[in-house]
């Protein structure tokens, strides 16, 4: 067991902060990290994270500006949330009847402005680097976290871009590639059989593949390479030949009650599937939730995409509260950025990665906070807040209890910290 300080920082910890000093991480930052993961236990043992791609407008959303200038204001009306302070859309009805049951993160604010590099931001908690690939909080949980060896650890509804990065492909999302249809059984590759393939027949591939793997080792060239495939090829025998894994992803198997709440679009029947999936002990579910990139016609697009977004929370936080998860499932939504506040030529919003937000609930979280701010016109985070990804990355690894500060190494053996910048948002817990 290794000696600390009074601080509870180690010697060699203290030497790591000196040198992460040439990299940006200050020694204040890395003590409060350091203090906030010294023998403290998780807040949550799965985390949904709703991925608004494109970028859903703040200004027509949840930080509305109705005292703003004509060319920023927008069309929609604001309602007054049963949060205090908080002003919701009009098309969001649902959410702003049950607001207190979040926590809202206003005033995000970052500098990649396009769409890979904001997703990749959000996704990582890492600012992109040519010379250094990620990995994705689905693919850190699944190295960190106790999985089941009959389900996937980290699934992505209906696939991710964003996968494990120099952690390699054995930590890699399971996509399914599609959604659940309303009243339809769920066909997933790699989970369902096809049509004329039995446990018996698969049970005979298997061992053939086995006989095939020990040849295969005698030119052996790729050791990272076949440590991912020996991972794939086990969990997917397990998954195939496993009843729990097929029940696991049939979400006609939940009550009639259950499956009524959740509309018939894509992105309510993949936030039904995601709380299944979470009750059959899957610790990280991504569902990506696109089409928020309104250049032209933003509020058009705004007010066909908020309904889906306003009952699926509701839908999916009164799921997980009723099976008993909420309070152990860490849900986060956001988007890559914000939008301009001036409206373009086109009605249309542009890239504003200088202001964003994230909503919150479960997982230890303390709802019915405004956590953060814009000024007057949502041009800029006010002066009392400073917030990166970075900085949720490191709250949502230290409610999972994953230290922020872990080192990993690439197979070149290059070290990497998780999230070297990131400080946890304690105000959430």
């Amino acid at each position: 067991m290794r000696s600390r300080y009074c601080d509870g920082v180690t010697r060699r910890d203290f030497l790591h902060a000196g040198v992460l000093g040439g990299v940006g991480l200050s020694l204040p930052n890395f003590l409060q990290l350091a203090e906030a993961n010294d023998g403290r236990k998780a807040t949550a043992d799965a985390v949904l994270f709703i991925n608004l791609a494109g970028g859903p407008s703040h200004l027509d959303t949840l930080d509305m500006k109705p005292e703003g200038p004509s060319e920023t204001r927008g069309e929609f009306k604001p309602i007054q949330s049963k949060l205090a302070g908080l002003n919701v859309c009009e098309h969001m009805p649902k959410f702003t009847a049950a607001a207190d049951r979040f926590t809202l993160m206003r005033g995000i604010s970052h500098s990649a402005g396009s769409h890979p590099l904001g997703q990749s931001y959000i996704s990582t908690g890492n600012l992109p680097t040519p010379a250094l690939i990620y990995p994705s909080y689905g693919s850190v949980a699944t190295k960190e976290l106790p999985g089941q060896d009959d389900m996937p650890s980290y699934i992505a509804i209906p696939k991710t871009e964003w996968n494990a990065g120099y952690m390699g492909d054995a930590y890699a999302p399971f996509n399914t590639n599609a959604a659940p249809k309303p009243g339809q059984p769920f066909q997933v590759r790699g989970i369902s059989l096809a049509k004329g393939v039995t446990i018996d027949k698969v049970n005979r591939r298997e061992q053939l593949l086995k006989r095939i793997d020990r040849r295969f080792r005698d030119v052996e060239t790729n050791s990272q390479l076949l440590e991912a495939l020996d991972e794939f090829s086990t969990q997917s025998y397990n998954i195939i030949t496993s009843a729990r894994s097929h029940q696991a992803f049939d979400v006609t198997l939940e009550s009639e009650s259950i499956q009524k709440r959740f509309a018939a679009d894509e992105f309510n029947q993949s936030l039904l599937l995601a709380c299944r999936l979470i009750e059959f002990g899957v610790p990280f579910i991504t569902i990506t939730y696109a089409g928020w990139d309104t250049h032209l016609d933003n509020f058009a697009g705004h007010k066909r995409l908020m309904p889906p977004l306003d009952n699926g929370l509701i839908a999916a936080s009164d799921t997980l509260a009723d099976k008993g998860l909420l309070d152990r499932t860490l849900v986060i939504a956001m988007g890559e950025f914000g939008r301009t506040p001036k409206i373009n030529a086109n009605t249309g919003r542009d890239h504003y990665p200088r202001v964003n937000w994230a909503l919150f609930a479960g997982g230890g979280v303390k709802a019915g906070q405004l956590i953060g701010g814009t000024d007057k016109g949502g041009e800029a985070p006010d002066d009392a807040t400073d917030i990166k990804p970075d900085d949720i990355a490191a709250t949502l690894y230290y409610a999972l209890g994953i230290d922020p500060l872990t080192d990993y190494h690439t197979n070149t053996g290059r070290p990497a910290m998780l999230v070297p910048h990131g400080r946890v948002i304690s105000e959430l817990f």
